[in-house]
């Protein structure tokens, strides 16, 4: 049996329901996709990969809970740049979304990193000395399992020159970890607002599209995705095979879901 795990990622969230983000009313188009999901077999974990709120309180993470409420599966997430980790810890009564180690199955493990160190304010992130040390521990202790890394900022360049001055500033740190941890199969991001397929260390690297909006590939500066057939919200889930094999897949809401839903 394969393991179902959801990626949501970069929803932006604002302050207030109906608000809009990039001209978009944000949580309606969570719920849009939320409705579609829920067409799938349901999912056994639930990864929200960061950037969940848009410079907003604990409303907006209280907002996303209730918003993927009808969605099965058990929920994790991480914090991204424009998140606030107090409020995320205020909201996460137990701290059990936030749990950086989470056995998936009895073969798969995922971990959880915090790429928020160091912020420039204008987006990018880094791995922070005691977040490398905690998954170099956690790497030496889970070498009979296999792992899925998860983080919100990507280690590698995607082509677009605004997104790779704020990707993640230290890669090569995490790069020296994983070159010594062959039971890592692969990792997932957030952050770049589109559904890539890239290589970090000779393992799949997969980012998940915004439940929002998406940026336009290979820009210079900042640019929305514009093609009715890449734009819309989406998000990414994936199968974790006993074999240690992952299989990732994309759900897009349809290119007429502004017409479908209007207040969007």
């Amino acid at each position: 049996m394969s393991v179902r795990l959801l990626q949501l990622s970069d929803c932006h969230l604002p302050a207030q329901a109906g608000q809009r983000v990039h001209g978009r009313d944000a949580d309606a188009g969570l719920a849009a996709l939320v409705a579609r999901l829920l067409e799938l077999p349901p999912f056994d974990h639930i990864l929200l990969s960061g950037d969940l709120a848009h410079h907003s309180g604990s409303d907006a993470y209280l907002r996303l809970l209730q918003l993927i409420e009808p969605l099965a599966g058990e929920r994790h997430w991480l914090p991204g740049n424009h998140d606030d980790i107090d409020l995320m810890r205020a909201v996460d009564k137990g701290g059990k979304l936030g749990c950086k180690e989470v056995m998936l199955d009895s073969r798969w493990t995922l971990l959880q990193l915090d790429t928020t160190a160091r912020p420039d304010g204008r987006g990018s992130g880094a791995l922070a000395g005691a977040e490398l040390n905690w998954l170099q521990e956690r790497l030496s202790a889970l070498q009979d399992r296999y792992l899925l890394l998860a983080l919100h900022h990507n280690p590698v360049a995607t082509g677009s020159r605004w997104q790779d001055e704020i990707r993640l500033g230290n890669p090569e740190a995490l790069q020296r970890l994983l070159e010594q941890a062959p039971q890592v199969q692969g990792l997932v991001c957030g952050h770049v607002h589109q559904a890539l397929t890239l290589q970090f260390v000779h393992r799949p690297l997969w980012s998940a599209p915004s439940t929002l909006v998406q940026f336009a590939r290979g820009c210079e500066t900042f640019t929305l995705e514009t093609d009715p057939e890449l734009s819309t919200p989406g998000c990414r889930w994936y199968e974790l095979e006993a074999d240690g094999s992952i299989q990732a897949h994309e759900v897009w809401l349809s290119t007429g879901f502004e017409e479908k839903w209007p207040h969007v």
